[in-house]
């Protein structure tokens, strides 16, 4: 009985772990600790690397430095070993057989890969093993904020789904480079054989060319290979443009894919919207513009022509007129039916605190409606029959 109360307790234990080391979930103070503490530390460890070959430093620092080291190597150890051992919540049923098995394939993970080389050369020196040259592993653990940084992990997405098309391009800079070094090989090998006696001697040239690098410290003297290098160089500007383009333009779509999901989701959850059909709601969503404003903020003013319908996302909005106000809440909306009629607002709205909109301009507004009698029925009901449909707070023109 108490071996299964150990093993139970165990079990809550390696979850909450979990949550707090994999999941990093929102709002969960230790969690955002956690993140922040290995992200200050990961910095800290690769400003000590390269502040380490500084002779003055070193010789003052130099036992804080191994200090430092130690305790490091300790906590990503630490990091390490609770990352294995709590992998197996992954699973559907974390109790199930063979977590040996799926503990070996963790390790074998590209981020668990990196963790390990992060670590390793540390470990050997500690071992009395002198591997200096290997001690540049320690930069590895700059790629650990991966694990807390969207944007880094965003990035990498890019670069995996983008790949044939990087590799495509570097392809053709090989090849671009290496013709344009073979054709100023024959150009100037006569004029200036210390500099392009070689394929090879003149690739230096090609690479720096064509990269727009330029150095200068291999430049054609001949007028046929100042004009070759003069088209190398339009070929430069424009080749070597395509993987940042591409990288870019991958990024860009990552990120609005993973803002459509998120708005997609939120707009769904809203009471106005919930139940309607998966395609309606991505229409919606794709007309919506998110806004967040500050407490005190004047939102719409009565008499004033209705332009825009309000979703309120979070946060609370006071609604005024001459007999009485009314705080409207997250899931709320307002605006809706004076863009409807084409009038003005009927009454003034601020905002309680801060608080994310989702904002539809009228144009968007009637298009959608005229295009989804579905819309316009579910907000027609929202106003003439409350008491059927649960809005929750939601139109205070209804008042």
């Amino acid at each position: 009985m108490e071996e299964g109360q150990n093993s139970q307790r165990g079990k809550t234990l390696r979850r909450q772990l979990f949550e707090v080391i994999e999941m990093g979930l929102s709002g969960n103070r230790v969690a955002g600790f956690f993140d922040g503490f290995m992200v200050g530390l990961i910095l800290l460890n690769v400003a000590a690397v390269s502040l380490d070959t500084v002779p003055e430093i070193t010789r003052q620092y130099h036992r804080e430095f191994i200090a430092f080291e130690i305790f490091s190597l300790l906590i990503f150890c630490i990091e390490y070993i609770l990352r294995v051992w709590v992998s197996v919540e992954y699973r559907s049923d974390p109790n199930d057989g063979n977590k040996a098995r799926f503990r070996l394939r963790f390790v074998t993970s590209p981020l668990m890969v990196i963790d390990f080389l992060a670590i390793a050369p540390s470990l050997l020196f500690a071992f009395g093993i002198d591997l200096r040259l290997l001690r540049i592993f320690r930069l590895l653990r700059l790629f650990k904020l991966m694990r807390y940084s969207p944007a880094l992990a965003s990035l990498g997405s890019v670069l995996y789904s983008e790949r044939r098309a990087l590799l495509a391009t570097l392809v053709i800079m090989l090849g671009l480079s290496s013709f344009a070094a073979t054709i100023m090989y024959y150009l100037e090998r006569h004029v200036q054989p210390e500099a392009f006696g070689t394929i090879p001697d003149a690739l230096w040239w090609a690479l720096a060319t064509l990269t727009t690098i330029g150095y200068g410290d291999i430049v054609p003297i001949s007028w046929a290979g100042r004009l070759f290098g003069g088209v190398v160089m339009i070929f430069g500007v424009c080749m070597y443009a395509l993987p940042i383009g591409i990288i870019a333009s991958g990024f860009a779509n990552e990120i609005h894919q993973r803002d459509f999901v998120i708005r997609w989701g939120l707009v769904a959850n809203v009471p106005l919207f919930k139940g309607l059909d998966a395609n309606l709601i991505r229409t919606i969503a794709k007309y919506l513009r998110s806004s967040v404003v500050e407490k005190g903020s004047l939102m719409a003013v009565k008499g004033q022509l209705a332009d825009r319908m309000y979703l309120i996302v979070s946060g609370q909005v006071n609604r005024k007129n001459e007999s009485h106000q009314t705080t409207l809440e997250a899931g709320g909306f307002f605006g809706a039916k004076s863009l409807m009629e084409k009038e003005t607002y009927k009454s003034t709205y601020v905002t309680q605190s801060r608080c994310h909109f989702f904002i539809l301009d009228s144009r968007e507004f009637h298009h959608l409606l005229n295009e989804n009698p579905t819309l316009k029925h579910r907000i027609k009901e929202a106003y003439g029959s409350s008491s059927h449909v649960d809005f929750g707070q939601a139109e205070a023109d209804l008042f």
